[in-house]
């Protein structure tokens, strides 16, 4: 199985024991609008649907215990298939979808790129509790 990820979960943006034996990304992009949610603890994107692109990665996830990903995710989020476009192809790959209502403090992030925003902000990623 595949997985997109285009937010904490990327590569570099934080150390999460839970994705021991995930494969190597490779980059992709979804369609979609992404925001920013601001937390305590950092900040951690929403996925929803839009007509944006969004910037990530996808990764071979046989080793990973999925379970232990889904509860780190939440009930805001639910794990589905998407087509994603992946070294000139679009393949279908699992990714967390936001879906719960926006918080009044989700911020849009027009160009798609969670770890870009980052960057630009000068804001850090969830780190968890």
């Amino acid at each position: 199985m595949l997985l997109f990820v285009y937010g904490v979960l990327r590569e570099g943006l934080g150390d999460w024991p839970f994705l021991a034996g995930i494969g190597p990304g490779r980059a992709a992009t979804a369609t979609g609008a992404l925001f920013a949610i601001p937390d305590p603890h950092g900040g951690y994107p929403a996925l929803v649907p839009g007509e944006g692109t969004v910037t990530g990665a996808v990764h071979a996830c046989a080793g990973v215990d999925l379970a232990a990903v889904d509860a780190f995710e939440g009930a805001d989020y639910t794990r589905r298939p998407i087509p994603v476009r992946c070294g000139g192809e679009t393949i279908m790959a699992e990714a967390y979808l936001w879906a719960a209502p926006l918080p009044p403090q989700a911020e849009p992030v027009a160009h798609g790129d969670f770890a870009r925003w980052l960057a630009e902000t000068g804001r850090s990623p969830y780190a968890g509790p």
